[in-house]
Protein backbone atom coordinates (compact mmCIF):
# COMPACT_ATOMS: atom_id res chain seq x y z
CA UNK A 1 0.00 0.00 0.00
CA UNK A 2 2.68 2.27 1.20
CA UNK A 3 6.11 3.37 3.16
CA UNK A 4 6.24 4.55 6.28
CA UNK A 5 5.17 8.45 6.22
CA UNK A 6 7.33 9.21 9.60
CA UNK A 7 5.92 11.04 12.60
CA UNK A 8 5.95 14.45 10.38
CA UNK A 9 3.95 12.49 7.75
CA UNK A 10 1.31 11.27 10.01
CA UNK A 11 0.63 14.37 11.53
CA UNK A 12 0.48 16.46 8.16
CA UNK A 13 -1.84 13.36 7.55
CA UNK A 14 -3.94 14.56 10.72
CA UNK A 15 -4.11 17.99 9.79
CA UNK A 16 -5.34 17.42 6.61
CA UNK A 17 -8.30 15.09 7.46
CA UNK A 18 -8.93 17.72 10.39
CA UNK A 19 -9.23 20.41 7.48
CA UNK A 20 -11.60 18.62 4.95
CA UNK A 21 -13.49 16.34 7.27
CA UNK A 22 -17.13 16.32 7.99
CA UNK A 23 -17.02 16.34 11.25
CA UNK A 24 -20.20 16.55 12.23
CA UNK A 25 -21.10 13.94 10.49
CA UNK A 26 -18.42 11.42 12.04
CA UNK A 27 -19.51 12.40 15.61
CA UNK A 28 -22.82 10.52 14.67
CA UNK A 29 -20.91 7.43 14.20
CA UNK A 30 -20.25 4.56 16.77
CA UNK A 31 -16.73 3.99 17.85
CA UNK A 32 -15.97 1.05 20.11
CA UNK A 33 -12.43 0.06 21.26
CA UNK A 34 -11.52 -3.66 21.64
CA UNK A 35 -9.24 -5.59 23.75
CA UNK A 36 -9.39 -7.96 26.93
CA UNK A 37 -10.72 -6.81 29.91
CA UNK A 38 -7.21 -6.20 31.63
CA UNK A 39 -6.31 -3.91 28.78
CA UNK A 40 -9.58 -2.24 28.91
CA UNK A 41 -8.85 -1.53 33.08
CA UNK A 42 -5.67 -0.03 32.15
CA UNK A 43 -7.92 2.66 29.88
CA UNK A 44 -9.84 3.87 33.17
CA UNK A 45 -8.79 7.65 33.22
CA UNK A 46 -7.17 7.67 30.21
CA UNK A 47 -9.56 9.73 27.77
CA UNK A 48 -6.64 12.09 26.39
CA UNK A 49 -5.03 8.87 24.93
CA UNK A 50 -6.44 8.59 21.42
CA UNK A 51 -7.96 5.05 21.08
CA UNK A 52 -7.85 2.51 17.76
CA UNK A 53 -11.85 2.02 17.46
CA UNK A 54 -13.72 -0.07 14.72
CA UNK A 55 -17.00 2.60 13.41
CA UNK A 56 -20.42 1.55 13.07
CA UNK A 57 -23.35 3.97 11.69
CA UNK A 58 -25.71 5.05 14.41
CA UNK A 59 -28.73 2.40 14.78
CA UNK A 60 -26.78 -0.79 13.30
CA UNK A 61 -25.15 -3.41 14.93
CA UNK A 62 -21.54 -2.26 16.41
CA UNK A 63 -18.88 -3.78 14.41
CA UNK A 64 -17.34 -6.58 16.51
CA UNK A 65 -13.70 -7.79 16.81
CA UNK A 66 -13.72 -11.37 17.74
CA UNK A 67 -13.82 -12.64 20.87
CA UNK A 68 -13.17 -9.27 22.02
CA UNK A 69 -14.90 -7.38 24.72
CA UNK A 70 -15.67 -3.29 23.45
CA UNK A 71 -15.65 -0.12 25.24
CA UNK A 72 -18.15 1.98 23.48
CA UNK A 73 -16.54 5.67 23.76
CA UNK A 74 -17.75 9.23 22.60
CA UNK A 75 -15.04 11.81 21.10
CA UNK A 76 -13.62 13.79 18.13
CA UNK A 77 -12.29 11.09 15.42
CA UNK A 78 -8.94 12.70 14.25
CA UNK A 79 -8.52 10.31 11.37
CA UNK A 80 -11.11 7.59 10.03
CA UNK A 81 -9.75 4.81 7.74
CA UNK A 82 -12.06 2.18 5.17
CA UNK A 83 -9.48 -0.70 6.50
CA UNK A 84 -6.97 -0.66 9.40
CA UNK A 85 -4.62 -1.84 7.54
CA UNK A 86 -4.36 1.24 5.32
CA UNK A 87 -3.58 3.02 8.49
CA UNK A 88 -1.36 0.65 10.67
CA UNK A 89 -1.58 3.42 13.98
CA UNK A 90 -0.34 0.48 15.91
CA UNK A 91 -0.29 -0.35 19.74
CA UNK A 92 -0.53 2.23 22.95
CA UNK A 93 3.48 0.95 23.93
CA UNK A 94 4.30 2.09 20.20
CA UNK A 95 4.39 5.81 21.50
CA UNK A 96 5.89 4.94 24.68
CA UNK A 97 9.40 5.67 26.07
CA UNK A 98 12.13 5.25 23.99
CA UNK A 99 10.01 5.39 20.19
CA UNK A 100 8.84 9.04 21.32
CA UNK A 101 11.04 10.51 23.51
CA UNK A 102 12.96 10.14 27.02
CA UNK A 103 11.04 9.10 30.05
CA UNK A 104 10.48 12.56 30.96
CA UNK A 105 9.14 13.95 28.06
CA UNK A 106 6.89 10.51 27.20
CA UNK A 107 5.78 11.52 31.12
CA UNK A 108 4.85 14.87 30.49
CA UNK A 109 2.97 14.35 27.36
CA UNK A 110 1.32 11.32 28.72
CA UNK A 111 0.26 14.12 31.55
CA UNK A 112 -0.44 17.14 29.44
CA UNK A 113 -2.21 16.02 25.84
CA UNK A 114 -1.91 11.95 26.27
CA UNK A 115 -0.21 9.67 24.05
CA UNK A 116 -1.55 10.89 20.04
CA UNK A 117 -1.94 7.90 17.02
CA UNK A 118 -0.77 8.00 13.50
CA UNK A 119 -1.09 6.50 10.56
CA UNK A 120 2.16 4.44 9.97
CA UNK A 121 1.46 3.76 6.01
CA UNK A 122 0.71 6.13 3.45
CA UNK A 123 0.14 6.40 -0.51
CA UNK A 124 2.30 8.85 -2.42
CA UNK A 125 0.22 11.72 -2.56
CA UNK A 126 2.72 13.90 -4.29
CA UNK A 127 1.15 14.17 -7.36
CA UNK A 128 -2.55 14.83 -5.33
CA UNK A 129 -1.51 18.88 -5.68
CA UNK A 130 -1.18 18.80 -9.27
CA UNK A 131 -5.06 17.78 -9.41
CA UNK A 132 -7.60 20.29 -10.72
CA UNK A 133 -10.78 21.29 -9.44
CA UNK A 134 -13.66 20.78 -11.20
CA UNK A 135 -12.49 18.20 -13.34
CA UNK A 136 -13.92 14.77 -13.41
CA UNK A 137 -11.43 12.83 -13.26
CA UNK A 138 -9.48 15.16 -10.84
CA UNK A 139 -12.34 15.06 -8.71
CA UNK A 140 -12.32 11.19 -8.75
CA UNK A 141 -8.69 10.68 -8.53
CA UNK A 142 -8.86 13.13 -5.76
CA UNK A 143 -11.29 10.73 -3.65
CA UNK A 144 -9.51 7.67 -3.99
CA UNK A 145 -7.82 7.67 -0.95
CA UNK A 146 -8.02 5.11 2.56
CA UNK A 147 -9.56 8.15 4.07
CA UNK A 148 -13.57 8.16 5.08
CA UNK A 149 -13.78 12.15 5.03
CA UNK A 150 -17.60 12.05 4.94
CA UNK A 151 -21.12 9.85 4.62
CA UNK A 152 -20.34 9.56 0.56
CA UNK A 153 -17.35 7.72 1.45
CA UNK A 154 -18.79 5.23 4.13
CA UNK A 155 -19.48 2.41 1.31
CA UNK A 156 -15.68 1.51 0.70
CA UNK A 157 -15.33 0.77 4.49
CA UNK A 158 -14.82 -2.68 5.20
CA UNK A 159 -15.67 -4.41 8.60
CA UNK A 160 -15.73 -1.00 10.53
CA UNK A 161 -12.56 0.28 8.81
CA UNK A 162 -10.65 2.30 11.81
CA UNK A 163 -11.67 5.18 13.73
CA UNK A 164 -8.79 7.41 16.23
CA UNK A 165 -10.97 8.95 18.68
CA UNK A 166 -9.69 11.72 20.79
CA UNK A 167 -10.36 12.87 24.38
CA UNK A 168 -13.21 10.31 24.56
CA UNK A 169 -15.33 9.56 27.31
CA UNK A 170 -16.59 5.76 28.06
CA UNK A 171 -20.01 5.34 27.18
CA UNK A 172 -20.92 1.20 27.71
CA UNK A 173 -19.21 -2.00 27.48
CA UNK A 174 -19.81 -5.26 24.50
CA UNK A 175 -19.06 -8.11 25.90
CA UNK A 176 -18.69 -11.71 23.93
CA UNK A 177 -21.43 -13.46 22.37
CA UNK A 178 -21.82 -15.77 25.50
CA UNK A 179 -21.73 -13.36 28.17
CA UNK A 180 -24.58 -11.35 26.19
CA UNK A 181 -27.05 -14.44 26.21
CA UNK A 182 -25.88 -15.09 30.05
CA UNK A 183 -26.86 -11.41 31.05
CA UNK A 184 -29.82 -11.31 28.81
CA UNK A 185 -31.62 -14.70 30.49
CA UNK A 186 -30.39 -13.20 34.06
CA UNK A 187 -33.05 -10.24 33.72
CA UNK A 188 -30.29 -7.47 32.96
CA UNK A 189 -28.66 -8.46 36.13
CA UNK A 190 -30.95 -7.73 38.49
CA UNK A 191 -31.59 -12.07 39.37
CA UNK A 192 -28.13 -11.49 40.70
CA UNK A 193 -27.83 -10.99 44.54
CA UNK A 194 -23.78 -10.85 43.99
CA UNK A 195 -21.43 -11.02 41.39
CA UNK A 196 -20.45 -13.91 39.72
CA UNK A 197 -17.48 -15.90 39.22
CA UNK A 198 -15.44 -16.34 36.08
CA UNK A 199 -16.19 -13.73 32.65
CA UNK A 200 -19.60 -12.58 33.87
CA UNK A 201 -18.07 -11.03 37.08
CA UNK A 202 -15.09 -9.37 35.44
CA UNK A 203 -17.28 -7.81 33.09
CA UNK A 204 -19.49 -6.33 35.35
CA UNK A 205 -16.99 -5.22 37.66
CA UNK A 206 -15.48 -3.60 34.91
CA UNK A 207 -18.57 -1.42 34.20
CA UNK A 208 -18.57 -0.68 37.68
CA UNK A 209 -14.93 0.56 37.99
CA UNK A 210 -15.97 2.82 34.71
CA UNK A 211 -19.62 3.45 35.78
CA UNK A 212 -21.14 2.69 32.36
CA UNK A 213 -24.17 -0.01 31.71
CA UNK A 214 -23.71 -3.15 29.52
CA UNK A 215 -25.24 -3.44 25.91
CA UNK A 216 -25.37 -6.31 23.35
CA UNK A 217 -23.91 -6.11 19.83
CA UNK A 218 -27.35 -4.21 18.34
CA UNK A 219 -27.33 -1.51 21.41
CA UNK A 220 -29.60 -2.78 23.66
CA UNK A 221 -28.66 -2.26 27.54
CA UNK A 222 -28.36 -5.47 28.93
CA UNK A 223 -26.52 -4.82 32.21
CA UNK A 224 -26.89 -1.59 34.45
CA UNK A 225 -25.62 -0.99 38.03
CA UNK A 226 -28.73 1.20 38.87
Amino acid sequence: FGGDPGKGGGRAIKRAFAKNADHKWLSTLNTVHWGDVYALEDLIGKGKDELSTLMSLPGEDFAISGSNTGLWVKGRITLAGNDMDNLYTGHYDDYGLGKEGSEEEVTHRDKSSGRNKRPTVSKDYSRYGQLTRGNEFAEKMARNIPYVLDQSMWDSVSHGGEALVDNWKPLGLIPDYEVIQILKRLNKGRDLDEDPPGRVGKIIKLAREIGVPIFDRSQNEIWSGE
